[in-house]
């Protein structure tokens, strides 16, 4: 017997290296079919239950929608899992490719909601429109619904599709006083004509997205990224080599600022002309899951490098096209204290090749005393930091180019704050993946007011050493989910407990419930540690992950 996760594995497997809900990437890169296109597919494969409208000649439903390669794939994996369709191998790959392209998003579109694709688990939606509230909100993110567009009749087909896969819609929204046929009549009074309205199937946005010539990839990319685990900042370089058929192979080579590296290859797609989607094999052994966003002229490419195939583990990573300007993009670390002399990492692109001390300016206060070449891209200064150097932000320039990245000056960390503040993880290993959370300590100072928690703080970046512990979060007699829940490691990584029932627990529930973790830090001379502390919520194993949340 399967389980749940197996099942879905074995489904997955039908779409032929479009690793859905996983990495939305090659697993390799199968022959491509002259046969098999996306207009043929469409023809053999859909056109037999979505025929072709009277007008416009569009097939039903199916060409009367846009969105992102992820709700492609979860409208094929339904059809897979719901309707029996079957599709030879690579089909699905190729049918998300070209409805993508075709009737996917622009850049414009996406962007105030791609939190959800990175799969950023903790945001917080805080602008959610009443409308979609009850009956929307009530199961799945904002995000999702507002990464399509429709046109009106497809948004007006919504409530009965929805009623016709969920019979039971009424009672799961319950929660939200909808009760009975109130849920239905709610969506198609108010639901719907906002939807029709703010998400329209024609866009300007999308006309002149597709009117636009798309960049070729292709070239040596200067990588900046952030690993809130134990790598911290990091740069690198990526170099990418076209296959064709938007995709791609590369190499890739970071540094991290704790001095170690990781090399790796990695296959990419870019759908809609700007939504990268890769998967890397790094020299450890993980397996990486990119999910990036290119700006509209292709020069900047920036989103999350995923650690696990479900969840919320990543890194930050911004990649930078050599279009042979001198660019100077990173200082590591990010903060210099006063009276101090400290080792920074410059990081850029294309800069001179002789450099001098005198090249490099920190600001009024901090005098560069010598320069080291790491390689073309890295250059290593020692600096000092005057006692009288002036606390705040500032401007680092190498022989005349502007740092891409402010350099603070401090004092003293006045105190730390958590990242995140408010997280979830999920119990796993048995049945179901375990979901895991990263926390990280970060420093600030007191700004010019000298209050701490206002405007004018500086942020100083991650600081450690750092003591990790586990606390109660007391909300009932005799509260005890700190021991089950799971552990905290040297780096605040959480790693939750086995999903299922627990027979040393209390009516045997599972390993579930609310905690605080606490994060104790103390700075080089200070007289005892400052401390902060987030909420996470260990939740109920969870069976069903979807590409959009």
């Amino acid at each position: 017997m399967h389980t749940v996760w197996e099942r879905r594995s074995l489904l997955l497997g039908k779409l032929s290296g479009f690793v859905l809900g996983f990495t939305l990437c090659f697993a390799g890169q199968p022959a491509w079919s002259q046969e098999m296109t996306g207009p043929a597919l469409l023809e053999t494969r859909c056109s037999g239950c979505h025929p072709p409208h009277e007008e416009g000649g569009k097939l039903d439903s199916i060409e009367h929608q846009r969105k992102p390669p992820e709700a492609w794939e979860m409208t094929i994996y339904r059809m897979l899992r719901t309707h029996g369709v079957n599709l030879e191998a690579g089909e699905a790959r190729i049918l998300i490719k070209y409805l993508s392209d075709r009737y996917g998003l622009a850049p414009a579109e996406v962007k105030p909601f791609r939190y959800a694709l990175e799969k950023r688990n903790n945001t917080i939606e805080k602008h959610v429109p009443k409308e979609v509230k009850g009956t929307c909100v009530a199961c799945h993110s904002y995000a999702r619904i507002a990464l399509q567009r429709r046109t009106p009749e497809s948004w007006g087909r919504l409530p009965d599709l929805t009623a016709a896969l969920l019979p039971n819609i009424e009672n799961q929204v319950a929660s939200t006083g909808l009760l009975g046929d109130f849920w239905y009549t709610l969506v198609r009074k108010d639901t719907v004509p906002y939807l029709t309205q703010t998400y329209p199937f024609d866009s300007t946005a999308w006309k002149q997205w597709q009117a636009k010539p798309k960049p070729d990839y292709a070239g040596v990319w200067n990588v900046v990224g952030h690993d809130p685990g134990k790598g911290g900042a990091y740069t690198g370089r990526m170099t990418l080599t076209a296959l064709g058929n938007d995709n791609y192979e590369g190499q890739l080579a970071y540094d991290f600022a704790d001095g170690s590296r990781m090399t790796g290859k990695n296959t990419v797609t870019m759908y809609t002309g700007f939504q990268w989607r890769g998967v890397a094999e790094v020299d450890d052994g993980q397996t990486h899951k990119e999910i990036f966003f290119a700006n509209e002229d292709g020069t900047v490419v920036s989103g999350r490098r995923l650690l696990t195939l479900v969840g919320d583990l990543g890194m930050e990573e911004t990649l930078y096209r050599n279009t042979g300007q001198a660019r100077f993009f990173a200082v590591s670390p990010t903060a210099l204290k006063v009276g101090e002399r400290s080792t920074l990492r410059l990081f850029g692109m294309n800069l001179p090749e002789s450099l001098a001390a005198a090249s490099v300016s920190l600001g009024p206060g901090v005098t560069v005393q010598s320069l080291r070449r790491v390689d073309a891209d890295t250059v290593m200064a020692d600096v000092v930091v005057g006692k009288k150097a002036k606390v705040g932000t500032r401007q680092a320039r190498i022989q005349g180019v502007d740092g891409e990245q402010p350099l603070a000056v401090y004092n003293t960390v006045d105190y730390i704050r958590l990242s995140p503040e408010q997280a979830f993880s999920r119990p796993g290993g048995v049945r179901t993946p375990k979901v895991f959370q990263q926390f990280e300590a970060v420093g600030y100072a007191n700004g010019p007011d000298g209050r701490k928690g206002t405007d004018d703080d500086i942020k100083l970046g991650r600081v450690g050493p750092v003591t990790w512990k586990l606390n109660e979060y007391v909300k009932r007699v005799n509260d005890d989910d700190v021991r089950f829940v799971g552990a905290l490691n040297a780096h605040g990584l959480f790693t939750p407990a086995e999903d299922g029932p627990n027979p040393k627990r209390h009516l045997s529930q599972g390993n579930v419930g609310d905690v605080w973790v606490e994060a104790w830090y103390q700075p080089n001379g200070a007289r005892r540690p400052m401390g902060a502390r987030a909420h996470l919520l260990v939740m109920p194993a969870k069976y069903n992950f979807q590409p959009i949340e």
